[in-house]
């Protein structure tokens, strides 16, 4: 399952992202992990939460960032949930569509679920995530 958060800075997104992410982990059977670029959310999450802070490790772009996440989910074959909080911030606007493609495919294989915020007009939502939402 892919599940998208969309809409402008400011309209609770990653409230909404922290919520989730701290009431799956109760009565998840496997893993969860959360994908920020920042720590700011690091003391907001329920501790058994695995907080990555993508900007410690070198990806640039949409491409790279979809093989993070399959490096993530490899070592680990027990994460049921991952959570991206701004993913535009992370990758930039440029192969979004390429990038939910790729990882349609990836969740699908691996019967993971995702959880994503992406900052923009709720207004102007393009229809490859309009399907997410």
């Amino acid at each position: 399952m892919i599940k998208v958060f969309y809409g402008k800075k400011g309209t609770g997104k990653t409230k909404h992202m922290l919520e989730n992410a701290n009431e799956i982990v109760v009565e998840a059977k496997g893993n969860v992990v959360y994908i920020d670029d920042s720590n700011d959310q690091l003391m907001k999450l329920a501790r058994e939460i695995r907080f990555v802070n993508v900007m410690d490790y070198p990806v640039k772009g949409t491409e790279a960032f979809l093989g993070f996440i399959c490096g993530i989910a490899s070592q680990n074959y027990d994460i049921e949930t991952i959570f991206i909080d701004g993913l535009n911030y992370i990758v930039g606007e440029k192969g979004l569509e390429s990038f939910f493609k790729g990882l349609e495919l990836f969740e699908k294989d691996n019967e993971l679920n995702f959880f994503i915020s992406i900052n923009g007009d709720e207004n102007s939502v393009p229809d490859y995530i309009k399907k997410y939402i």
